[in-house]
């Protein structure tokens, strides 16, 4: 019998190995990267907004880190298109849990990494969207 656990690890595994959205952009309207000191997990994510409307348009992350930070960073860049700078800094870790399971209670911190990065990152961004087109040395 397959238990439900069994088939997140799955998903996990498939999206380490096939992230979505895995890349970068050439001359992306922002650049966002961050990592955890404690383990070594590194991100970083190129993002274009659409100029009419302000909402991500493009989303591409790249880095290196254990499968649930890249599966956790893959679904987030899914879960961040169409939204608007200012809707990012109000996802929780429930929006990204919904999607991806509550299978990490353990790893929290690997799961979690990519959103703190895009959170922080745009609310550099709207504070000074003039200046502001590179956040990096964010930390969770």
């Amino acid at each position: 019998m397959v238990e439900l656990k069994d088939i997140y690890s799955e998903v996990i595994l498939d999206l380490y190995r096939n992230p979505v959205n895995f890349g970068s952009l050439e001359k992306p309207d922002l650049h966002l990267a961050g990592g955890n000191p404690l383990c070594g997990d590194e991100v970083a994510f190129d993002v274009r907004f659409d100029a009419e409307t302000g909402k991500v348009a493009e989303i591409r992350f790249n880095g290196q880190g254990c499968a649930i930070s890249r599966a956790a960073e893959s679904l987030v860049t899914e879960l961040v298109k169409g939204k608007s700078p200012e809707e990012i800094t109000h996802l929780t870790p429930a929006d990204l849990f919904e999607v991806l399971g509550n299978i990490i209670e353990t790893r929290v911190k690997c799961a979690l990494l990519g959103l703190h990065v895009l959170k922080e990152g745009m609310r550099a961004y709207r504070n000074d969207p003039q200046q502001t087109h590179v956040v990096a040395g964010i930390k969770i």
